[in-house]
C-alpha cells in the first residue's frame, strides 16, 4: 500500500471517529477536517461516505435523523440556529398533536439566511427560517438528544411560546390550536416571560400573549410585570371575521369572548 493509502484510510479512520454516522455535515465542513474534494470524491465512489444534497454529507443515509442534522449545524458546522417555535414545544411536550402539513416541518431561528447547502437537501424534512421574533440568547436551552452526549439548542417553553404566537393565523397556526398549548402552560418561569416582554419588538405578540394569559390566569400571572409594555395603538386584526377585544384591540374568535368563556 502506498503512502499516500496510508494517508487517506487514517483520515478516514479520523473522520469515522470524529463524525458520527446519523449526523449531516457540510462539504467546508469535510475540508476543515482534512478531506479534500478529491478524497471526497472517493469516499462517495466507494460508499464510505454519502450525500443527502448538494454539498450535504452523511457517512450512513440509513441513519438519517432529523436530531443528526440539528447536531450537524449547531454542533458541528457551528451555525447559530436554534429549534424554536412549534417544533421546541413539541419536544418538550407542550404540543401533543401538530396542524396538518406541520408534521415534518423544523423552524429553525437566527438571524441570517441559511447556506446552500442547507436549502438544498434531499430529505423528508422541511427547513423554515424566521428571523423574528428576536431575543438574542434570552430563554434558550440545552435539550438532550439521541445522538452520543451531543445537545440539541433549542428556546425554552417560554420563548417558544412567543415565537410560536408571531406566527398565529399563518402557516396553519389557527388561534385555537395557540389557545390549547397556552392552556397547557402552567410551569412558566416569570423572570424569563418578563424579560422577554421588554426585548420583544411585536405588537401583535405581546398583546396576544397578555390576553391569554389573562384569559388562562395561570398561577405566574400575578409575577408578570405589563404596566410599562408598549403594546401600541391602533386596532389589529389577527382572526378574520373575529370580535375585537376593546382591551388589547385584536380581532379574537366569539369563542374567546368574555361573555361566552
Amino acid at each position: 500500500m502506498s503512502t499516500m493509502s496510508l494517508h487517506n484510510d487514517l483520515k478516514l479512520k479520523q473522520l469515522y471517529q470524529l463524525l458520527p454516522k446519523e449526523v449531516v455535515v457540510s462539504a467546508s465542513w469535510l475540508e476543515q477536517n482534512g478531506v479534500s474534494r478529491q478524497l471526497r470524491y472517493k469516499y462517495l465512489q466507494s460508499e464510505w461516505l454519502h450525500t443527502v444534497g448538494k454539498s450535504a454529507y452523511i457517512i450512513n443515509p440509513q441513519s438519517f435523523t432529523w436530531e443528526g442534522l440539528l447536531i450537524g449545524i449547531q454542533q458541528f458546522v457551528k451555525l447559530s440556529y436554534h429549534i424554536g417555535g412549534l417544533k421546541a414545544l413539541e419536544l418538550q411536550g407542550f404540543a401533543h398533536y401538530l396542524p396538518i402539513g406541520n408534521e415534518n416541518k423544523i423552524t429553525l431561528y437566527g438571524t441570517k439566511n441559511l447556506p446552500a447547502w442547507l436549502k438544498n437537501l434531499n430529505i423528508d424534512y422541511k427547513l423554515v427560517l424566521q428571523k423574528k421574533p428576536y431575543y438574542d440568547s434570552i430563554g434558550l436551552k440545552s435539550f438532550s438528544s439521541n445522538i452520543k452526549d451531543y445537545d440539541l439548542k433549542v428556546s425554552s417553553p417560554e420563548r417558544a411560546i412567543f415565537e410560536l404566537l408571531y406566527l398565529v393565523e399563518k402557516d396553519g397556526i389557527s388561534f385555537g390550536f395557540v389557545s390549547e398549548i397556552f392552556e397547557g402552560l402552567t410551569t412558566l418561569r416569570p423572570n424569563i416571560i418578563n424579560e422577554l416582554l421588554q426585548e420583544c419588538e411585536s405588537k401583535k405578540v405581546k398583546r396576544l400573549f397578555v390576553f391569554f394569559m389573562e384569559y388562562f390566569n395561570h398561577p405566574w400571572n400575578k409575577f408578570i410585570e405589563i404596566d410599562n409594555i408598549d403594546m401600541g395603538t391602533g386596532k389589529m386584526q389577527i382572526v378574520k371575521g373575529g370580535t375585537l377585544n376593546k382591551k388589547y384591540l385584536i380581532t379574537i374568535p366569539k369563542d374567546y369572548t368574555s361573555e361566552s368563556k
